[in-house]
């Protein structure tokens, strides 16, 4: 065959492939405006991925995050079975749960229990002892030692878990209990703990525990994969329970490439730790197939403390986005101050219009955040944030050099704290699976304050204006590209 014909018919053939790329791009853009109904800010960002990137990388970044409607579908019957664990949750109530925000005797906090109840039916129980941890060599001390003392079940539930020490220190004390009897779960995220060998829990299994992964995939373009079970639970015998940021790793108590490491998380007992249970149930039903029910893992006595608590779980498995309303609530809420810890700064418009309402308002609003990247895209869309903050005078904080922050907290007004695993980030308010303890206690949120103070003195540098104005270009760049992305969620 000639050589100008094959160059003729590879010509006509590059035109037809262009014009089916265009075509796809349409296609994507009109999903994203009209069948999935994005958000005005998403919807410019796959239009700019549209216009700027080659349009074969952009579909394939679609095919990879951006479908909505096969996600809508897996997640369908996931919401009948959790109606029916929540209704199961109701014939415990009694002696546990205060339905009725008004009788709590919570003050002021008393339309926020309201609002979290109406918008995720996240009960209220006020019998809790809680005690906050912001290390995580204490964290896993006391965990190992709430393993050893259990007596009837443990359930966990992580994002991630290391192939080290910490791991395996935990699987010893799990299969240790399991030979003793006690149920032993553990429910994991199949892509934060892709890296763990196949057969690191085989030693569990044989003792008589089991595993489960969340979303698991055998393929690359897996449409889970943008929908990841990102939180931290730990229950023991129904009354004890531990929730917040922590993974399971070395790099969590500071021995990793980020140095010191900062996390947090709460240790519950009393009748809040049933609110993590039935958390933990819901998703162990749906990654194992199991019908475990809720009623089977009561607390077998109510709890000795004083402080209110409530579960505030989120996920694209919701309608609403419940943690953005736990968030945007808190900070509209607070008359004095507002103080947040987040190693992810890239908040929804909901979250940023709150906080410049609350400075407006005469609050003291401050985040303290890194000084150093674990993931850089996310940091330097995170630095550009923190800038646009900087103008309506909320305070920023970075946490020293030689260290990281991972905890995701928010502390107001001397009298209402959240700990858990969702950051300030659009993907943990609407994307992955979260959970954030809600804590109404002065003593707890008092400890939680003087510990951010603390850092604030003894391990963070304040970000001013100036300081901000002198980034050199490299950085200008860096931050303006990754900010515009930070809506793709």
């Amino acid at each position: 065959m000639p050589l100008a014909l094959i160059d003729a018919l590879w010509s006509v053939l590059g035109v037809y492939i262009t014009i089916v790329l265009y075509l796809l791009a349409v296609l994507v853009i009109w999903t994203v405006i009209f069948v999935q109904k994005k958000r005005p800010e998403t919807i410019l960002v796959w239009v700019l991925a549209c216009l700027s990137f080659p349009l074969v990388f952009v579909l394939l970044f679609y095919a990879y995050l951006g479908r909505d409607y096969r996600r809508k579908k897996m997640f369908r019957n996931k919401t009948e079975a959790d109606r029916e664990v929540a209704s199961a949750l109701l014939k415990v109530r009694d002696g546990y749960f205060a339905l009725d925000p008004s009788k709590s005797g919570l003050g002021t906090s008393e339309s926020l229990a309201r609002m979290l109840f109406e918008s995720n039916r996240t009960f209220l129980t006020n019998d809790n002892e809680v005690e906050y941890y912001n290390e995580g060599s204490s964290i896993f001390r006391d965990m190992i030692e709430e393993i050893n003392a259990a007596k009837r079940f443990v359930h966990l539930e992580f994002y991630l878990i290391r192939n080290d020490a910490v791991a395996k220190d935990l699987r010893e004390a799990l299969v240790r209990k399991a030979k003793e009897g006690v149920e032993v779960k553990l429910l994991m995220d199949a892509a934060g703990c892709h890296k763990l060998p196949r057969g690191f829990f085989n030693e569990l299994k044989d003792a008589g525990g089991k595993t489960a992964l969340f979303l698991p995939s055998h393929v690359p373009l897996s449409l889970s994969i943008n929908n990841r079970n990102h939180r931290k639970l730990f229950v023991a015998d129904g009354d004890t329970a531990f929730i917040g940021g922590c993974n399971i790793g070395v790099e969590y108590r500071g021995e990793g490439p980020l140095g010191y490491w900062r996390d947090d998380m709460v240790r519950i007992r009393g009748s809040g730790a049933i609110s993590v249970e039935k958390r933990f149930i819901l998703d162990w039903n749906f990654a194992a197939k199991d019908e475990l029910n809720v009623q089977d893992y009561a607390p077998t006595r109510p709890g000795k403390g004083k402080a209110g608590l409530q579960v505030v779980s989120g996920g694209s498995d919701k309608i609403s986005r419940p943690i953005e309303e736990q968030y945007v609530k808190m900070i509209t809420s607070a008359k004095e101050y507002v103080y947040i810890q987040t190693p992810y700064l890239v908040p929804s418009e909901a979250v940023t219009a709150a906080l410049v309402v609350a400075i407006k308002s005469g609050v003291d609003v401050r985040i303290m955040m890194p000084s150093k990247p674990d993931h850089p895209f996310i940091y330097w869309a995170s630095l550009y944030n923190a800038g646009e903050l900087l103008q309506s005078k909320v305070r920023i904080f970075q946490f020293n050099k030689d260290g990281f922050i991972h905890a995701k907290v928010l502390v107001m007004d001397d009298s209402v704290t959240s700990v858990g695993s969702a950051n300030f980030d659009n993907r943990s308010l609407g994307l992955n699976f979260e959970s954030n303890a809600v804590v109404y206690d002065k003593d707890f949120a008092l400890k939680v304050k003087a510990a951010y103070l603390h850092d604030i003195d003894h391990r963070c540098t304040e970000l001013t204006a100036e300081e901000y104005g002198k980034r050199s270009r490299v950085v200008k760049f860096k931050e303006s590209i990754s900010r515009l992305y930070g809506p793709i969620a």
